[in-house]
């Protein structure tokens, strides 16, 4: 399977260019369709004003000017290119976003910035889009991405039906990856990582789909999940990050006991997930 239908995110962010040249090497490599979409409940940097029309206003008139200079530069990297802008507010544009992304074979999202004035926006749209779109998300770090494409990556394999899904979500990134690393993390109490019964199967089936993958088995110690998985990242030299997503939407439990919401917000690579 090759991705053909591709979802970027705009903003204004420092890691918006970085994510928009991420998507189009993309779109480019596959010959997809990128769509870039917008909400125009961003706040824009630098205005803020004390009428509230106004500032909805100008916040949507930003949006169509990111809008129109993402169309400007995919027509300049020859990349078939689609637009929308989501409106409502921050919890009714994120809804609207999960919706939307649905008919996508990917997602790139980013990761958000808790110095941002649209910090509860962007986070409330990757929460909502994991949860709510069935669709692997790829999410962009605010610092941006050292290494564009990725060639080293890791899987945080726990054997859950989420890391599944997103693994088999992006076979066709993983083939074309130098090298993958499956880890698998015990900590201390487990006499057996939940994963690792099946772990061997599991490489042995991802193999057979072309993807040059090896197999680590690690124990954590007294230390947690998250931090294992960071270290390992650092050891390894790893430039993409995919594991499961949250478990049932209603009581957002987290897998790894809450690797998911710890890496989402200090990551430093991309991170890919699925639920």
């Amino acid at each position: 399977m090759a991705y053909k239908d591709i979802l970027v995110y705009l903003d204004d962010g420092d890691s918006n260019n970085a994510r928009i040249t991420l998507a189009l090497e993309m779109a480019a490599g596959y010959k997809a369709r990128l769509t870039g979409v917008s909400p125009a409940a961003i706040k824009p940097r630098g205005l803020i004003h004390k009428d509230s029309q106004l500032m909805a206003s100008m916040s949507e008139k930003a949006a169509e000017e990111r809008i129109e200079k993402f169309l400007e530069i995919a027509a300049e990297h020859d990349v078939e290119a689609d637009s929308r802008i989501i409106h409502g507010k921050e919890s009714v544009a994120a809804r609207k976003f999960a919706q939307y992304a649905r008919n996508f074979d990917l997602v790139v999202l980013r990761q958000a910035n808790p110095e941002s004035r649209n910090h509860q926006l962007v986070e409330t749209i990757g929460e909502q889009v994991l949860l709510l779109s069935g669709r692997p998300v790829f999410f962009m770090p605010y610092i941006g991405a050292h290494r564009i494409p990725c060639r080293h990556a890791m899987i945080a394999y726990d054997g859950t039906p989420s890391v599944t899904r997103a693994v088999h979500n992006v076979l066709p990134m993983l083939q074309d990856i130098e090298e993958v690393i499956i880890l698998v993390v015990r900590t201390e109490g487990e006499k057996v990582a939940k994963g690792e019964v099946l772990a061997d199967d599991f490489l042995a089936h991802i193999q057979r789909h072309g993807v040059n993958a090896s197999l680590k088995r690690t124990y954590g110690g007294t230390f947690d999940v998250p931090t294992v998985i960071q270290n390992e990242v650092a050891e390894n030299d790893i430039d993409l990050l995919i594991m499961g997503g949250y478990g049932t939407p209603s009581l957002k439990q987290k897998i790894f006991g809450g690797v998911t919401r710890t890496l989402l917000s200090s990551m430093i690579i991309p991170v890919i997930m699925s639920h």
